[in-house]
């Protein structure tokens, strides 16, 4: 992969869609600082910042598989072109709430339920239509490039984020979120897809989620892939979820503190992303992939240690480069091992645990964190992460450490 890692680039259709997401990812990233700031500015509450984080991602793990059988059904392009405008339409009505200082902790828990609902039906599309755009020995290298400039917009987005919300302006975070999803919308227009799939007659919804759950757990490398990217989503990532809480209790920083952390884990995701675009074969991104789950525990564990908050940031940089590391690693090897017939409902569940996971595993950190403390916890989850990670190694050593295929 590394002497073509940028070849995607060079394709029009691929540099369309990777711009437009980019532009949407930017306002994305910052709406997310909002929602999480506001959380804990209408409430000092760790419980109800893990909820919202929850209220976000919960939806995508019911309704992911089904949205991806959905996606499967049909065509890729008018699909992400529905979903996308609604996400603008609340992206809007979160800046007319806020602006209209209308806004409770309760409606701004509802609101995130319904962007969770929204998110969660494009999640599947927006990893499966990487498929559509370029060719398939260009997948690897494309899935990197989609990965940096999604973790260069995590990187961009909290601080523009964390600058609005100093200067008092926080209803503008969701003015600009709505104006981004013009890069994506506009994106979708002009790219050019290969044509839609001919679908044989569908058996009905459920009929099909299930035949995706079936064909996902008779597939063994898949179903341990799957584990994984649970286990290192909801352990390794969700701690990432309370970074507010730990930047005003902890750190004593408040909001600019946040943007920092973020911006210090983004800056660390960015350099996993480019380490992993580096990466010349399958065998060589599962064996850099086992090392970054290992990490990535350890790092969210001495996170929770840390008081000081220079090492706070060198580690939620640390937590950054292992976190994309393993789930940006999960899912090539999760791409490279699907029949297309199944894409779109295996994207579904792979997003459900690996997207979604972090606000579940988020939102019990924050809860257990009210009866335990923030740090503990954090601690806890980061040793449970590494550990349970090695003990799946453990049970597949050494076909997964090679990389091999089912």
């Amino acid at each position: 992969m590394a002497g073509t890692s940028l070849a995607p680039l060079r394709d029009r259709n691929f540099l369309i869609y990777a711009l437009g997401n980019t532009i949407s990812w930017l306002g994305t990233w910052a709406q997310r600082i909002g929602i999480g700031w506001l959380s804990w500015d209408l409430t000092h509450r760790t419980a109800w910042v893990g909820a919202i984080s929850l209220a976000q991602v919960l939806p995508l793990v019911l309704f992911g598989p089904l949205f991806g059988t959905l996606l499967d059904r049909h065509d890729h392009r008018r699909y992400a072109l529905g979903v996308n405008t609604l996400l603008a339409l609340w992206a809007f009505a979160l800046y007319l709430l806020v602006a209209a200082r209308m806004l409770s902790i309760e409606l701004l828990a509802l609101m995130a339920a319904l962007i969770g609902i929204t998110n969660s039906a494009y999640h599947a599309a927006r990893l499966a239509m990487i498929s559509d755009v370029v060719k398939t020995d260009q997948l690897a290298g494309a899935i990197a490039i989609n990965s940096v400039l999604y973790n260069l917009s995590r990187v961009i987005g909290p601080a523009i984020a964390g600058m609005i919300i100093a200067r008092g302006s926080i209803a503008a975070v969701f003015a600009v979120n709505a104006l981004s999803f013009v890069g994506i919308l506009g994106a979708l227009v002009i790219v050019k897809m290969r044509p839609p799939r001919v679908r044989s007659v569908p058996h009905g919804l459920l009929a099909e989620s299930r035949e995706g759950l079936r064909y996902v757990i008779g597939h063994l490398e898949l179903g341990q892939l799957m584990l994984l990217s649970a286990v290192t989503a909801i352990l390794g990532r969700g701690v990432y979820e309370l970074l507010p809480a730990f930047a005003d209790l902890v750190f004593k920083r408040g909001s600019l503190g946040l943007a920092d952390l973020t911006t210090a884990a983004g800056i660390g995701a960015v350099a996993g992303a480019l380490l992993l675009s580096r990466t010349g074969s399958r065998e060589q991104v599962a064996i850099v992939n086992r090392y970054a789950m290992l990490s990535l525990g350890v790092a969210v564990a001495m996170f929770g240690i840390s008081t000081s908050f220079q090492i706070g940031l060198l580690l939620a940089m640390l937590i950054g480069v292992a976190g994309v590391l393993s789930g940006v690693g999960l899912q090539v090897l999760v791409q490279s091992s699907i029949d297309e017939q199944y894409r779109g409902r295996v994207m579904g569940l792979w997003s459900a645990l690996n997207v979604a996971g972090p606000g579940v595993g988020g939102a019990l950190a924050g809860f257990a964190a009210q009866l335990v403390g923030l740090q503990s916890v954090a601690v806890v989850s980061g040793v449970l992460c590494s550990a349970l990670v090695g003990w799946v190694i453990l049970r597949t050593r050494p076909r997964f450490a090679r990389g091999e295929k089912s």
